[in-house]
């Protein structure tokens, strides 16, 4: 463990984020930043520096961990990208003062279910850390939004009322789905997230 309690691999991001050229300073948020994490709290870098050379270095940065998910958050104007590292270790990345557009929902095809699988472990992670904060109002709304964005354009017919109930549909749908198209979806990232929620009894 390092700086604020940071494990090793957050502690390397930082520092490989503090090299980038655009970036002049990095600065920890969030609930870790304020000293009341929860077990599933994400890690939340917000950067300084040039916003538009920043949002181009840092998904070239992340990609050099080897994340098991990685992309700009689609749902916020205000630029942040969402990182899952092995463990699973959530790291949310902000640019401060980067803009991006709000993306209209996932289109369901073999080329985007790979995405989509990421998008919503990564979701799920979050969600659970919420669930610990018992922060239960969000969270429902969360997956109204989640079954608008991306549940429903995979086949579900309505939002889950929880968060298990969220995996088990979804993970209905994204068996459908990859026998549909005849693709196949790395399930390492979802048995990770899915065995934290468990080991965190946010999910039976």
């Amino acid at each position: 463990m390092t700086r604020a309690g940071e494990p090793e691999v957050v502690a390397a991001v930082r520092t490989a984020l503090e090299a980038c050229s655009a970036v002049t300073s990095v600065t920890l948020g969030g609930s870790r930043g304020r000293g009341r994490p929860t077990g599933l709290s994400d890690w939340d870098f917000y950067l300084v520096g040039d916003p538009d050379a920043m949002m181009a270095e840092v998904p070239g940065v992340i990609a050099s961990f080897r994340p098991l998910a990685a992309f700009w958050e689609p749902l916020a104007e205000e630029a942040g990208y969402m990182v899952v590292l092995d463990g699973p270790t959530k790291v949310d990345v902000f640019p401060q003062g980067g803009r991006r557009r709000i993306q209209p929902p996932w289109v369901l095809s073999a080329e985007t279910l790979d995405r989509i699988d990421g998008h919503f472990w990564d979701w799920c992670l979050w969600l659970g850390g919420k669930t610990l904060r018992g922060e239960g109002e969000l969270v429902a709304d969360e997956l109204v939004k989640m079954h608008d964005f991306l549940l429903g354009p995979i086949g579900v017919d309505a939002a889950p009322t929880s968060l298990g109930e969220a995996i088990a549909v979804y993970l209905r749908a994204r068996a459908s789905a990859m026998d549909a198209l005849g693709v196949s979806v790395d399930p390492e990232l979802g048995r990770q997230v899915s065995d934290a929620l468990r080991r965190h009894r946010v999910v039976a």
